[in-house]
């Protein structure tokens, strides 16, 4: 966070200036914190993901992601899979704002898990498939049905729609403020 020790003594001597350097000061910390590129520390990880679904069918894996979670627009959601529940070198997958991920990876068998993420944020904790975490094999040459769409982006709980990206947050609009 940007802190300016030299604007204390402003307060008696120039109240305008010094009022003036404290809402900038406010505002470039607001503004780092919002898009996760505060430099002392990173922001906290997001709440964990509720599950991971996954199903696979002729090497086709269907991933979805549930995260009810109350999340501020520019959540991450990323799967890992490997070949042992231990996750010792497991490969990510980047979904993006999407909750959704169908793959093909063939026939082999697969352990998988999910996690969310911020930019600037540290991760939350990983949510295996299954508990403990159960193997998905990938079988032979064509894929199943798709799971639902778990939609993306921050919505209100239960309200799932495509085309919504990072999201919409109602509370985040900028209001511009008027001075008399």
């Amino acid at each position: 966070m940007l802190t300016v020790s030299q604007i204390a003594p402003l307060k008696d001597r120039d109240p305008y200036l010094y009022e003036t350097l404290t809402k900038i000061v406010a505002s470039v910390n607001a503004t780092s914190q919002r898009a996760g590129v505060d430099p002392s520390t990173p922001a906290p990880a997001p709440a964990p993901i509720a599950s991971i679904t996954v199903q696979a069918s002729n090497g086709w894996f269907d991933i979805s992601v549930a995260d009810p979670s109350d999340a501020r627009p520019g959540l991450f959601y990323f799967a890992e899979s490997d070949t042992t529940p231990a996750f010792s070198a497991p490969r990510v997958y980047f979904m993006g704002a999407s909750r959704n991920l169908y793959v093909q990876l063939g026939n082999q068998t697969l352990y998988w898990r999910a996690f969310s993420q911020y930019i600037g944020s540290l991760p939350s904790a990983p949510v295996t498939f299954g508990s403990p975490p159960t193997a998905v094999a990938g079988g032979g040459s064509t894929g199943p049905t798709p799971l639902p769409s778990s939609g993306s982006g921050v919505l209100p709980n239960g309200l799932l729609r495509g085309g919504n990206g990072f999201g919409v947050n109602p509370g985040s609009r900028v209001l511009k403020q008027t001075l008399l």
